[in-house]
């Protein structure tokens, strides 16, 4: 199992703070045995124990399993042989941070409409336990129960299984693009979804420009560990064009997936020299309109909420209303 995000970015915010102090990796391993989140202690003991046998710090981590994510190994692997690996968890240190931000204040927006529905289902259905019957039938607890938390819990379990479907779609060779195009195209939501990942793929290349790593083969990494099958598509289709006549912003552009504003910023950092600086503008740039796409996220969800409990109270008026007119009929037919 992996660790929090929450953990993982004051991890890597410590070690990367000794590791700019000066302080050899394997000192900075052994202090971190006693400082680190207490989640992550064992697992930094194991690191630590590995490291100061000469082992690098990507490998030690990758002998821990899936602890850490393959894009962590390769972040660290890419920048101890730059010389930058500073830079390298300062970097992951944000990105955590950044992750962590985000599910925090998606989870505490979803509080608010996810308890109004609950109240909406059980309030709804008060009416039929006080009255004891529902279209000519006992109603006791036991059916209120079952039509009140056996719903939330089956809807809880269609939601469940409806994630864990689309993680699984989303690992799928070319099936994934599709389902991802398709998710792109999900008002707010595949916005939101895909500004994250060109923040991440934007940071990621310019952590490996800072890492004194080529734009090719960091290009090459970013896409290849970005989660997002879109991008790493447009580069599989656009890599047998790299290096040849056209800029990369140009073969970039030709894939079709990148945004207009990111195509325009490359070829200034290109035509300027001054990609580093074009990078950190876009990846500012993406990181505030995800952000701000996180924000109508949270705005619409109670939204939602509302219409959703809505309809299944104008449902249930409709069906007790059945209920009473079935009753009067039958009164009237004996």
């Amino acid at each position: 199992m992996r660790f929090s995000s929450k953990n993982l970015a004051a991890f890597y915010c410590q070690l990367g703070t000794l590791v700019q102090a000066g302080v050899p990796i394997q000192r900075a391993m052994v202090s971190m045995r006693n400082t680190s989140p207490r989640a992550m202690r064992s697992a930094v003991a194991s690191l630590a124990a590995t490291v100061g046998e000469g082992a690098p710090l990507h490998e030690a981590m990758a002998l821990c399993g899936n602890r850490f994510s393959q894009l962590d190994c390769h972040t660290i692997d890419m920048t101890e042989r730059s010389g930058a690996l500073d830079v390298g968890l300062l970097s992951l240190s944000r990105y955590y941070e950044n992750r962590a931000a985000a599910r925090s204040k998606l989870i505490a927006g979803s509080i608010y409409p996810l308890l109004l529905l609950a109240a909406g289902v059980f309030v709804s259905n008060v009416p039929a336990l006080f009255l004891g019957a529902i279209n000519g039938k006992p109603y006791s607890a036991l059916h209120y129960l079952w039509d009140t938390g056996g719903l939330l819990a089956r809807l809880v379990l269609i939601g469940w299984g409806a994630v864990l479907l689309l993680r699984w779609l989303l690992t799928v060779p070319r099936l994934n693009v599709m389902v991802d195009r398709l998710l792109k195209a999900v008002p707010v939501f595949g916005r939101l979804r895909f500004d994250y990942a060109l923040s991440q793929w934007v940071s990621s290349i310019r952590l490996m420009l800072a890492a004194g790593i080529g734009i090719v083969p960091a290009l090459e990494s970013a896409s290849r560990m970005v989660h997002c099958p879109l991008i790493a598509d447009a580069y599989e289709r656009a890599e047998p064009l790299i290096g040849g006549q056209l800029e990369i912003s140009q073969v970039l552009a030709s894939t079709g997936v990148f945004p207009e504003e990111l195509i325009q910023f490359w070829a200034t950092g290109e035509q300027s020299g001054k990609m580093d600086e074009m990078l950190d503008r876009l990846a500012k740039f993406y990181e505030d309109r995800w952000r701000r796409s996180l924000d109508q996220v949270v705005t619409w969800l109670p939204r939602i909420a509302y219409m959703l409990v809505v309809l299944y109270m104008v449902w249930q008026i409709f069906h007790i209303f059945g209920s009473y007119v079935n009753t009067y009929n039958n009164l009237l037919s004996e």
